[in-house]
């Protein structure tokens, strides 16, 4: 089945479900002026077509967790191995390798401070083949995220969100 791209409604339920991913379908139905069977066809429909999923996700800058962007430079012949070491990490949002295959970029987030400065002061520093370390904490996050273009798109009007 070929993927046909979202519709003005398909792009209200998808924000819909951003704004509460638990309402149940008679009430998003109702908010946007449609059938409840509406809402479920095309919810069933997204899951299957783009693989819509629903989750919940916790904002750990509400419980102090800070996010760090890593840029490591390494041997090339480590970058591959040392990316996919620290995806296994469960405190990891992601992990690229960039630069020709010498440089790993990686976003982090460590559950104490304990377990940032042993990672950033301790553990890289002395891993084999890295060269070099430069790690930010990211202050302000303005705009971004897998969903955060669903925020622009302003499909629900207020009345909508409410």
């Amino acid at each position: 089945m070929q993927s046909q791209a979202p519709d003005p409604l398909d792009l209200k339920l998808l924000q819909a479900l951003q704004l509460d991913g638990r309402a149940p379908f008679n009430r998003i139905a109702h908010a946007l002026g449609v059938s409840d069977q509406t809402v479920a066809r095309r919810f069933r429909r997204l899951r299957t077509t783009v693989q819509l999923r629903v989750l919940g996700i916790t904002d750990e800058s509400r419980l102090g967790r800070s996010t760090w962007l890593l840029r490591l430079r390494c041997t090339p012949d480590a970058a591959e191995q040392l990316a996919g070491a620290l995806a296994r990490r469960p405190d990891t949002s992601y992990v690229s390798v960039i630069s020709g295959g010498t440089e790993v970029m990686c976003a982090m987030k460590p559950r104490t401070r304990q377990a940032r400065d042993e990672l950033l002061l301790a553990r890289l520093q002395r891993t084999p083949r890295v060269t070099s370390v430069s790690a930010h904490c990211l202050l302000h996050h303005f705009y971004g995220g897998p969903v955060g273009w669903l925020s622009k798109i302003n499909a629900l009007s207020p009345d909508e969100q409410a």
